[in-house]
């Protein structure tokens, strides 16, 4: 005679679901919500910053002409320029191109929502408190500002530079040290 088989323990697709559902609620309520908010993302702005900084330097001393890494917050974005000899103003016809595109040099800091880093602030104080938003760097590659003066008159930056990045929560500076010109994140 066949007998028929005995049950086993356990619960109805109906009652497994819901289980399910109550532990997911559950783990939603107690695991708080983690933000998409990634360091990296205001690093790679810290780095992309620190390299213009390092490159307009180099450009300075490579050509013996002064240059400019000039940053504007509301547009995060920074530009790298040379300066004419003479009364220091934006050599426009000599751009300062950029060495992987081969565009002139500027820089705008997450292209995408996700990935948008702000520009903070920028700050460069020189001799005579003369506070701005760029960097420049003399033919020896020093930070001076000489913006619309002669280069007798180029004023030595006082403090360190210090350009602040945010990205969300997550903050990052970038500085640049008086009298040598060395740049650090």
């Amino acid at each position: 005679m066949i007998r028929p088989a005995r049950s086993q323990a356990g619960g109805t697709l109906a009652e497994i679901l819901v289980v399910v559902a109550v532990l997911a609620i559950a783990l939603s309520v107690a695991i708080p919500r983690a933000d998409v908010i990634s360091p990296a993302v205001a690093d790679a702005a810290a780095t992309e910053v620190a390299q213009a900084l390092r490159f307009a330097r180099g450009e300075a001393m490579r050509t013996r002409a002064w240059h400019v890494v000039r940053f504007d917050t509301a547009g995060d974005t920074l530009r790298v320029y040379r300066l004419t000899s003479g009364i220091a103003a934006e050599d426009t016809a000599q751009p300062v191109m950029h060495p992987i595109d081969h565009r002139p040099y500027r820089v705008v800091l997450g292209a995408t929502a996700s990935s948008h880093a702000r520009i903070v602030s920028a700050i460069f104080d020189y001799d005579k408190n003369l506070i701005t938003a760029y960097a420049t760097f003399g033919p020896d590659g020093s930070p001076a500002d000489i913006h619309g003066k002669q280069a007798k008159d180029a004023k030595a930056l006082r403090k360190d530079g210090l350009v602040t990045l945010r990205h969300g929560a997550v903050e990052r500076s970038v500085r640049l040290a008086p009298v040598t010109g060395r740049v650090s994140t």
